[in-house]
């Protein structure tokens, strides 16, 4: 699937299609029931690169961003879900670990929403 580019405003009816399309009815259930008042839009790996190898870790991004917008504050377990489900993707896209841990580490610290930067956990919700 054709995942939007960075910084595109995705509509809710692509989101829906997009979670279908990777599996995600529990992260659409949530969406749908209560949709974060931001518009989501994708910053890639933010503040990493969003190709390495010359692999493309845009798709574990972005739907790790797509997560991290519609997250609630407190949230602990399904953002430690989230992330390591990056980690995974990561793992997998390179058929390795070294980076896929590196990404991790980063964002258990960077991505935490107490920073309330644009890519912190529940952007799509923050005020």
């Amino acid at each position: 699937m054709d995942l939007p580019g960075k910084g595109e405003e995705v509509p809710l009816a692509k989101i829906k299609e997009i979670c279908e399309h990777y599996g995600l009815e529990d992260l659409w259930a949530k969406i749908d029931r209560d949709s974060p008042p931001r518009p989501f839009k994708s910053d890639g790996c933010s503040m990493w690169f969003d190709t390495w190898q010359g692999i493309s870790l845009y798709p574990a991004c972005f739907l790790h961003d797509l997560k991290y917008w519609a997250g609630y504050p407190d949230e602990d377990v399904e953002r430690l879900i989230a992330d390591a489900q990056l980690m995974i993707d990561v793992a997998r896209l390179l058929s390795s670990t070294a980076m896929a841990e590196v990404m991790f580490h980063g964002v258990r610290v960077g991505g935490d929403e107490i920073f309330k930067r644009s890519f912190s956990w529940g952007f799509g919700r923050a005020s």
